[in-house]
């Protein structure tokens, strides 16, 4: 994933910050990768088996960056899910590609 440790930071900075939190997640949306997106969505769609992710370096990808984490589902353990961050960025991605500013 390209630029991974400035995503790392503008990750960790929205994590910890209300006032410009709408602000980093527009920045981090315009710079997430196509490929790694894709799996977000499904994250936040989820949870997902872990056996049924679209990517599973992707999935690593998106647990580096604090946007995946472990869940339980229906009483099973093995499922991926997603952050609110997570959502954000789904959210603002989308608005992005449609034109909304």
């Amino acid at each position: 994933m390209k630029n991974i440790e400035f995503l790392k930071e503008l990750i960790s900075r929205a994590k910890h910050q209300n006032e410009c939190y709408f602000d980093l997640v527009s920045v981090i949306a315009s710079l997430f990768n196509p490929n790694d997106f894709e799996q977000l969505e499904q994250l936040v769609n989820g949870p997902i088996y872990d056996g049924d992710v679209i990517s599973k370096s992707a999935r690593a990808n998106l647990f580096e960056l604090g946007l995946a984490i472990r869940v339980c589902h229906k009483g099973l353990q093995g499922y991926t899910g997603a952050t609110y961050l997570s959502y954000s960025i789904v959210k603002r991605r989308k608005e992005l590609k449609s034109g909304k500013s």
